[in-house]
């Protein structure tokens, strides 16, 4: 129940951005002029709330305290859009995020104030806390970033902050989960910003050329456990098309099965089938794992459709969307809030998770973005890590409980979904999505070995060879720094 209840919360908070890839800097729109009414006017005294008495509110310091966050550049489409609203413009989004910080004030006496980073990757973190410069409380920061931090030892555990119940539905369990080392969590995600969940990339879909070169209802194998690698490829097949008829397929003039971002390449198909690169052990933590059996069948599905120039056209971020838009691309794989790019063209596009290697794989799974994703560190040098920890927990239910309706009924349901399908495919999405800690952490930078390796045809056997030592000395370093 905790986990649909958190699905069905989280998926209504999805489309606040508004431009997709790595590079943009465009900020995402802060909502519509829509009359739907953003908040519920009611509220109930559960979770945190139901804790507070005067004499905690007294002792935390809560009353006129300045609650300072640090987010990433403003101008990042990746920097956090719904933390500060100044005032109430009719907007139903602003007046939501209006309206929430509102009720933190009258509820329990702070007041959030947001800084911002020269940069996306908020370069600083690690400058102000090494200068014992303590202005902020909480970074929503680049995870990269946060785990550099981590590393030094200038992150708190989570796990530790007396007030924050990361058991709570507001916040995602499999993010978390996945992100726990050694018994220890430095980075946190969930209904405290809407942010890091259009950070999941999953795929898009053609409607138009899957009904008329009659491939099927890519829905319908969903649903009935039959969107397999092998359903893909046919399908990918089945639609590539010379257009122009000259044999030559290129992409300025062709119909391709899919556009592939080179920047991603094998590695979403690779994380969809359930396979990664490290896993952890009884402590907690991480070994290599890659090189056995299901995982070279894997390498080698995804390395042989990659080598089939015909279905497949691998190319630059901005071409591949270019030609999605132009309707001239059966699928193509993307963070979640390129939707909104795609509202302006006369697509009927739909939404799909990652599909499975086989009919044997339990379930749908789908890979976030370690660029894209922006999820909430502590300083070690906070003055008061109780506080920081009530007032995060305060944050992330009020956010739920505000936030939810007017981003799914406003934004999502209406503004950017083109069907009741594709709600049902983020239902699936987001139950089950994962971040490697060797994209977090850039370990030897293995991924994007894994990457280029599929792409030229490289065996994964060499790439194992050549590549597991300065792996695993990557990750000692990590350990020794983290657990040690």
């Amino acid at each position: 129940m905790k986990r649909l209840l958190s699905t069905l919360l989280l998926i209504a908070m999805l489309a606040s951005t508004a431009s997709c890839g790595n590079n943009s800097d465009n900020p995402p729109p802060q909502g519509s002029n829509d009359s739907t009414e953003a908040t519920s006017e009611e509220t109930t005294e559960s979770g945190i709330l139901s804790t507070l008495t005067p004499e905690l509110k007294a002792s935390l310091g809560l009353d006129g305290y300045e609650f300072n966050i640090m987010l990433r550049d403003s101008s990042s489409s990746w920097s956090i859009h719904d933390l500060i609203a100044e005032e109430e413009t009719g907007d139903v989004l602003n007046d939501a995020v209006y309206k929430r910080n509102l009720f933190l004030e009258d509820k329990y006496g702070f007041k959030l104030v947001a800084g911002y980073s020269a940069d996306a990757s908020l370069s600083e973190l690690n400058t102000y806390i090494l200068s014992g410069d303590n202005t902020y409380d909480a970074y929503f920061s680049y995870p990269r970033q946060a785990a550099s931090a981590a590393s030094d030892g200038l992150l708190y555990d989570l796990n530790k902050l007396q007030y924050l119940d990361l058991d709570h539905s507001c916040w995602n369990d499999m993010f978390n989960s996945a992100l726990s080392f050694g018994g220890k969590l430095f980075y946190a995600a969930g209904s405290i910003s809407t942010n890091s969940y259009n950070a999941v990339r999953l795929f898009f879909f053609n409607k138009d050329i899957a009904d008329k070169y009659q491939i099927g209802d890519p829905y319908e194998t969903v649903r009935n456990n039959t969107w397999t690698f092998d359903t893909f490829n046919k399908m990918a097949t089945k639609a590539a098309f010379d257009l122009n008829g000259d044999t030559n397929m290129t992409i300025a003039d062709d119909q391709w099965g899919m556009a592939w971002q080179e920047s991603i390449g094998g590695v979403i198909f690779y994380f969809g089938t359930g396979e990664s690169f490290t896993s952890m052990d009884k402590d907690g933590l991480p070994y290599v794992s890659i090189g056995t059996e299901r995982s070279i069948a894997v390498y080698d599905y995804i390395k042989n459709m990659m080598s089939d120039k015909r279905t497949y056209y691998i190319g630059a971020d901005d071409q591949i969307l270019t030609t999605f838009q132009e309707g001239r691309s059966l699928f193509m794989t993307e963070v979640l809030n390129c939707a909104n790019k795609l509202r302006p063209y006369d697509i009927d596009f739909g939404l799909l998770p990652v599909p499975k290697y086989d009919e044997s794989q339990d379930e749908y799974i789908t890979y976030v973005d370690a660029w894209c994703i922006s999820p909430i560190v502590v300083p070690v040098n906070v003055e008061n890590p109780d506080r920081v920890g009530f007032m995060i927990q305060a944050l992330a239910e009020a956010s739920q409980q505000f936030l939810t309706s007017p981003y799914y009924d406003v934004v999502l349901s209406r503004k950017v979904l083109r069907d009741n399908e594709s709600a049902e495919m983020l239902d699936i999405v987001l139950n089950n999505f994962v971040l490697e800690n060797t994209d977090l952490y850039s370990w030897s930078g293995i991924q994007d070995t894994l990457r280029k390796g599929m792409a030229n045809g490289d065996e994964l056997s060499s790439i194992i060879a050549a590549n597991k030592s300065s792996l695993e000395n990557s990750m000692k370093k990590t350990i020794e720094a983290i657990v040690d």
